[in-house]
């Protein structure tokens, strides 16, 4: 599963009161689908990575200087460096703004420039750690579901690297769940060991809630969006054998189909995350 997806099929599952794998494969699909079309319907990704030199306009279309910028991915954990851009299109030179110039909004995502920003348009560019960190379970425990993991996958490497240090895995090869007897994991690391190697052409991916760290800022996805888009998806699925369809009689009911992934409602909820950001 792509680490972008705003569910997991277990949740998906969960509405569909499903408990055997055989549409494992298609649920996953349908959950990347529908995650790709609210990207692109925000103009945006929602689960946290780290963007780089991330262009702004200093300026706005009239020539007048911007006080601040909307980063494109919030909120945001951290911001690497903010640059302006100095000597010429063709020979740019990238110089860091002091750190003392501007002031971090971390939960909006919007820096504020002590001032106003460089003038110029494509002129400013931002690095930083932006997105959702993953979903809530229970209180103040952040888990990351359906990512991929490294280490080699030849049959007889047992060892594999998190993405980041956890506190507790659940580790998934081909979409079944290992059993924790099989699995060799200490709190607090970013690595953990199988019993016995996979073949390669594999798949391992884990979910796993974050060990804290202590001055950073955890921001869950909204659970507004994440009903979205397991809403879509139940809905997708349900319809899976009537694509083409605009309705179909069953005995003596005639059923009609939405033409729309998304209602109006849903629609709603997708635009109030787009992001006021300028490029």
């Amino acid at each position: 599963m792509n680490g972008d997806a705003l569910t997991t099929k277990e949740r998906i599952k969960t509405r569909l009161t499903l408990t055997v794998a055989t549409f494992d494969s298609l649920i996953d699909s349908l959950i990347l689908a529908v995650t790709a079309r609210i990207q692109q319907a925000t103009d945006r990704r929602f689960i946290q990575a780290t963007y780089t030199n991330e262009l702004h306009n200093g300026s706005d279309i009239y020539g007048s200087k911007r006080a601040m910028l909307i980063l494109k991915n919030g909120p945001v954990q951290s911001v690497a460096t903010v640059q302006e851009k100095l000597g010429t299109n063709t020979v740019p030179n990238w110089t860091t703004i002091d750190a003392n110039d501007y002031t971090c909004d971390l939960s909006t995502g919007m820096i504020l420039f002590h001032g106003c920003m460089p003038s110029g348009m494509q002129n400013v560019r931002v690095t930083y750690t932006g997105g959702y960190s993953g979903y809530t379970i229970g209180v103040n425990n952040f888990w990351v579901f359906n990512s991929p993991v490294t280490g080699l996958v030849n049959g007889s490497n047992l060892t594999f690297t998190l993405p980041e240090t956890a506190d507790q895995v659940i580790i998934y090869a081909d979409g079944a769940r290992e059993v924790s007897s099989n699995v060799t994991f200490t709190a607090g690391t970013d690595t953990f060991t199988l019993a016995a190697g996979r073949a390669p052409y594999s798949t391992i991916v884990v979910d796993y809630k974050k060990s804290v760290v202590v001055g950073l800022q955890d921001f869950n996805l909204p659970a507004d969006l994440v009903d979205v888009c397991e809403r879509a998806v139940v809905l997708l699925f349900k319809r899976r054998d009537s694509e083409g369809k605009s309705s179909e009689t069953f005995q003596e009911s005639s059923i009609s189909y939405r033409e729309d992934v998304f209602t109006k409602e849903m629609q709603a909820t997708i635009r109030n995350y787009r992001r006021g950001y300028n490029l």
